[in-house]
């Protein structure tokens, strides 16, 4: 049985970590998401904001589903 997981390159991001990450950039939320956790913060949102991103680069990876 193998323990290795597989995370995705396309990682939720909460309105507070996407203003401070790039505060020239309006947020490109367009509705309420599913609720998920933040790549950058940990805490939970439902922002349906996405970042594409290395796994590795953020201390809370998505697992792919």
């Amino acid at each position: 049985m193998s323990t290795h997981q597989d995370f995705r390159w396309t990682q939720p991001i909460c309105d507070d970590c996407w203003d401070h990450n790039y505060p020239k950039r309006p947020s490109p939320r367009t509705a309420t998401g599913f609720a998920e956790q933040c790549c950058k913060c940990g805490q939970g949102t439902h922002s349906g904001i996405y970042v594409r991103v290395a796994p590795a680069k953020v201390p809370y990876p998505s697992l792919l589903k």
